[in-house]
């Protein structure tokens, strides 16, 4: 008896790790059956991107059935994946869709066209920073925002807006993250994480905020 509750065990367990579907695991091969390196991809509601190995691999970690896997053919298209329980997906590309099997199928998924987004120039968007692969704050900022400058100084990276002027020693702009202001970049990049970021806007004109936007301000609004 106590063996056969042990087996009953083991199945429930068993088919509780399949609901969960921790890792997975994948290839993407082109028409021709041969492996396709720096294929972009990404779980649907996280911000990390990753890209396809020399061989054409990849691996998802912490992925559940019900989440959905956006592989990015081109910049233009996206195909949407459904993970449904699979452990290893070996995704074939074709001209207009991709495609995959299962134990029971071959599932077609089509691509379809990424809205093109009408940006403004000092304001990056969730929707912006989703299609781009940045790690954080600083790297978010970077070649992102028309007039604002990165640069390494003094063993720090800091920020400076074209055209800006000050009234004290430092030419870095006013950052405000999450309603708290933080007087460097170096500070803001520490205090908040780029998957909680909901958008970034840049005023070159910080008059509002008096002595201390004299550099320009930079909003870094939160989830």
């Amino acid at each position: 008896m106590k063996y056969r509750i042990l087996v009953l065990l083991s199945v429930i367990l068993v088919s509780l790790a399949g609901i969960a579907q921790d890792n997975v695991t994948g290839v993407v091969l082109n028409e021709k059956g041969k492996p396709v390196k720096k294929i972009k991809m990404r779980v649907k509601g996280r911000m990390k991107m990753l890209s396809t190995s020399s061989k054409g691999t990849f691996e998802l970690g912490n992925v559940k059935i019900g989440d959905t896997l956006l592989v990015y053919p081109n910049r233009k298209l996206v195909a949407y994946v459904p993970m449904s329980g699979i452990p290893t997906y070996t995704i074939h590309l074709g001209k207009n869709s991709l495609c995959y099997a299962t134990s029971e199928k071959t599932i077609t998924c089509m691509y379809q066209k990424i809205p093109e987004q009408t940006y403004n120039s000092n304001i990056i968007t969730y929707e912006r920073i989703q299609q781009l692969d940045v790690n954080n704050l600083i790297d978010l900022l970077r070649g992102n925002i028309a007039g604002l400058q990165i640069n390494y100084s003094d063993g720090q990276m800091k920020a400076s807006i074209r055209g800006s002027s000050s009234f004290t020693l430092s030419t870095e702009p006013l950052f405000i993250v999450g309603g708290t202001e933080y007087n460097s970049l170096e500070e803001a990049n520490n205090a908040v994480s780029v998957e909680d970021i909901r958008e970034v806007e840049i005023k070159k004109d910080g008059s509002e905020y008096g002595m201390k936007g004299a550099n320009g301000v930079i909003i870094i609004r939160i989830k």
